[in-house]
């Protein structure tokens, strides 16, 4: 994984070397909740807000590079098979991803410029209760439009579909009463969708 994430820092700056504009995006937005199954047990990501940042550089066909980190705490609670008992009601956990996402813009219009993309990185959870932090292989589908007020200030709004395998990787305890301790496998798919909002920021290029 750390070689993924490396791999994917150099060609980011690699092809930022020719693009025709840089830019930073400052973002926030909203996850809605996603249900998480195991072996034995499931659990809800709870809905939320959301808030990350990105470079990104785009030539002047509109192909694009992004380097994305985004940030979410939220609460996982975790319920029972089959009877739905609810086992452990707040859970607090991080959720992290840093993606390097593959971008398109339809340039026609330099004001309006729709976007498409897609991304592959790392998701990083991080829980407490007795859990720990783990990283697994993380993906993204988005799409968009970047609205430029200015020739060097905008917003970007849009839509996104965040995904990783094998999650959440943290070993969830429940408590002994009045329940007996228990571990749960924790080898899940993690779906979240979303909207993003925020400010554009173009330094230019070549």
């Amino acid at each position: 994984m750390k070689k993924l994430l490396l791999t994917s820092v150099v060609f980011f700056i690699a092809f930022a070397g020719f693009s025709q504009h840089l830019s930073v995006n400052l973002f926030g937005g909203y996850t809605f909740r996603d249900r998480v199954n195991f072996g034995n047990a499931y659990a809800y990501i709870n809905d939320g807000g959301m808030w990350g940042a990105s470079i990104e550089g785009v030539n002047a066909q509109g192909t694009g590079i992004e380097l994305l980190y985004q940030y979410q705490a939220t609460e996982l609670p975790i319920y029972s098979y089959p009877n739905n008992v609810l086992l452990q009601a707040n859970n607090n956990s991080v959720i992290s991803y840093l993606l390097l996402n593959f971008e398109q813009y339809y340039m026609n219009n330099p004001k309006i410029q729709p976007y498409g993309g897609i991304g592959l990185g790392a998701a990083f959870y991080k829980g407490d209760g007795g859990s720990s932090s783990t990283t697994k292989f993380a993906w993204d589908l988005k799409v968009g439009a970047k609205f430029m007020m200015a020739s060097s200030v905008g917003i970007k709004i849009g839509a996104q579909l965040l995904g990783s395998s094998q999650a959440t990787g943290t070993g969830f305890y429940v408590p002994p009463y009045p329940y007996p301790p228990y571990a749960y496998t924790t080898y899940a798919t993690i779906l979240q969708f979303g909207f993003t909002g925020g400010v554009v920021f173009d330094f230019g290029g070549h």
